[in-house]
C-alpha cells in the first residue's frame, strides 16, 4: 500500500551549484600571479624596463578581471578574495624587491612596511567576512590606493632604466609618498567599515 503521506511532502530543494572557478576574471587573475614571478626575477636581474613591460601588462590584467566579471556576470566569492590577494602579492613583492635595489628608489624601509602590514590586515579582515558571508569589495578609497602604489612602481622602474633628472625624481617620490598615504587612509577606512561585524552587526546596509 502507497502512503498517502508522501503525496504530501515538498520535494527536496536541489543543492546550491558550487560557483564556477575556471572563469575568464579568475582566469585573468591567475595570469597576473604568474606575471608577479617575472616581474620579480626581472627587478632582482636588473632588467628594468623589461619588467615595467611586465607590470604594465599585469596591471591590465586587474582592469580587464572586474570589467568582464561584471559584463558576463562571473562575479564569485573566491574571485573577490583571489584578486586583491594577488594585487597585494604583485605589489608588495614589487616594493620588497625594488627596495633591496642599490641604485636610488627614493623608498625607505618604513614605507614598505607600512605597505605590506596594511595589505596584509586588510586581507585578514576581508578573509573573516567573506567567510561569514558578508561582501567585502574593492572601496574606492582602496582603488585609489591599488592606482598609486602601481604608479609608484612604474615610476621607480622608469627612474632606474633612464639617467633621470631632478624633475623626474621629485615625481618619482611624489607618487611613492602618495601611496603611502592612500595606503593608510584606504587602510582606516576598511578597519572602520569592519568594526560592525566584530559588533555582531553587519557593516553593510
Amino acid at each position: 500500500m502507497t502512503d498517502d503521506t508522501t503525496a504530501t511532502q515538498s520535494p527536496v530543494s536541489p543543492a546550491p551549484l558550487a560557483e564556477e572557478f575556471w572563469n575568464v576574471p579568475n582566469v585573468l587573475t591567475l595570469s597576473r600571479l604568474g606575471m608577479s614571478i617575472v616581474v620579480f626575477a626581472m627587478v632582482a636581474y636588473a632588467y628594468y624596463w623589461s619588467a615595467l613591460v611586465v607590470f604594465s601588462l599585469a596591471a591590465l590584467t586587474d582592469a580587464l578581471d572586474g570589467y568582464f566579471a561584471r559584463l558576463l556576470d562571473q562575479g564569485t566569492a573566491i574571485g573577490r578574495q583571489l584578486d586583491p590577494l594577488v594585487d597585494k602579492v604583485i605589489v608588495c613583492g614589487s616594493f620588497i624587491y625594488l627596495l633591496s635595489v642599490p641604485e636610488d628608489t627614493g623608498l625607505y624601509p618604513w614605507m614598505v612596511t607600512t605597505i605590506v602590514v596594511r595589505e596584509l590586515l586588510i586581507q585578514g579582515l576581508r578573509s573573516h567576512l567573506e567567510g561569514a558571508g558578508q561582501a567585502f569589495g574593492a572601496r574606492t578609497a582602496g582603488k585609489l590606493k591599488t592606482l598609486a602604489q602601481c604608479l609608484s612602481i612604474a615610476a621607480i622602474l622608469v627612474v632606474l632604466g633612464l639617467q633621470p633628472s631632478a624633475s623626474l625624481r621629485l615625481a618619482r617620490d611624489l607618487l611613492t609618498w602618495s601611496a603611502v598615504g592612500l595606503t593608510v587612509y584606504s587602510g582606516l577606512g576598511y578597519i572602520a567599515l569592519a568594526l560592525p561585524s566584530f559588533r555582531g552587526r553587519s557593516p553593510f546596509p
